[in-house]
């Protein structure tokens, strides 16, 4: 049963954009080089784009950056969209926190993580700054991995604060590099990012959800040679150009238009960089222990993985107008 309401009961709505990039971890061994830019990268580009649409009365972009990017701050943020009272913890200041309020259905919220992150029996985590480890990253062991498995944030906790969010649309985009030898091993096992809860929340909630995975040496090493792929892929190529834009090509880029594009385009560009690589003596590998494989084509490429409701939208999410 449809219900109409008086025009002045209409609100536009507001977009979150939860920007989280890791380059300095608590633990230094564990730094990345791509993420923080990426992070930054995607929200503003993303910010842009949305307001270009113009669904939205406002577009907030909330960064969480390096030291800020804490497990307690990184739910804390999920939390007050999804109502409950307490400001993170910042440790710089961030003024598009005092927009935080909960999400209505007008409302989209969209996640985006770069950092480290694995697939562990079945359950993936998100590790944030604060990864608890403070020993070698090449002598991982399994206390060692316990102990970040305990600070990290994991996917029962992540479908928990998300499925409290009341928001229209909810987008999550998982750009992770794994942590560590006894990390990166479990993962060649399991593949980037797998979980049953993930396919689930995307069904009961209609979330879109994007992750990718790739080795901790491969992840310096693409990042060497410019950016994160995935990230890359959505936004450079993505957003700054008509590319994505398919199926169909009507001058709207939906979010699964946006995601589909990234899971062709990422294996295309690992295997452009493996080639690339060889050319200036690196042997790049996106799949732990396969360095050693002579010929970039016979290596494995690392796919990442796209999850949302079969049947079509009546109200789809439009990431941008190209």
């Amino acid at each position: 049963m449809a219900l109409t309401g008086a025009d002045s009961l209409k609100r536009a709505g507001t977009a979150y954009i939860i920007a989280v990039g890791v380059n300095e971890y608590a633990n230094p061994q564990y730094n990345l080089k791509y993420a923080v830019a990426d992070a930054q990268s995607f929200g503003h580009e993303v910010r842009l784009r949305q307001t270009q649409v113009a669904q939205f009365e406002r577009v907030e972009v909330v960064p969480l950056i390096n030291e800020n990017a804490t497990k307690a701050n990184i739910l804390s943020v999920l939390n007050r969209l999804a109502g409950a009272p307490g400001p993170p913890s910042l440790k710089a200041g961030a003024p598009a926190l005092n927009g935080l309020k909960r999400a209505e259905p007008e409302d989209t919220v969209i996640i985006y993580f770069a950092g480290h992150g694995t697939a562990q029996a079945q359950r993936f985590y998100l590790i944030p700054h604060d990864l608890g480890y403070t020993g070698e990253r090449t002598k991982l062991n399994e206390q060692g991995l316990q102990t970040i498995l305990a600070h990290s944030i994991s996917d029962v906790e992540l479908e928990e604060s998300v499925e409290r969010l009341d928001a229209g649309h909810l987008l999550l985009i998982i750009d992770a590099c794994n942590s560590g030898q006894a990390l990166e091993a479990e993962e060649k096992r399991r593949g980037p990012m797998n979980s049953k809860g993930l396919a689930q929340l995307a069904y009961e909630k209609g979330m879109y959800i994007l992750t990718a995975a790739q080795s901790y040496q491969a992840a310096l090493e693409a990042a060497q040679l410019g950016h994160g792929l995935l990230t890359y892929a959505l936004v450079e190529e993505g957003l700054k150009t008509a590319i994505a834009d398919s199926e169909p090509k009507d001058g709207v880029l939906s979010a699964r238009e946006w995601l589909d594009f990234a899971t062709e385009r990422v294996p295309q560009m690992q295997e452009a960089k493996m080639k690339q690589g060889r050319g200036i003596g690196l042997e790049i590998a996106f799949t732990e222990g396969e360095q050693n494989i002579a010929e970039p084509e016979k290596r494995s490429v690392q796919r990442p993985r796209v999850f949302y409701r079969r049947e079509l939208e009546g109200n789809p999410l439009v990431i941008a107008k190209p």
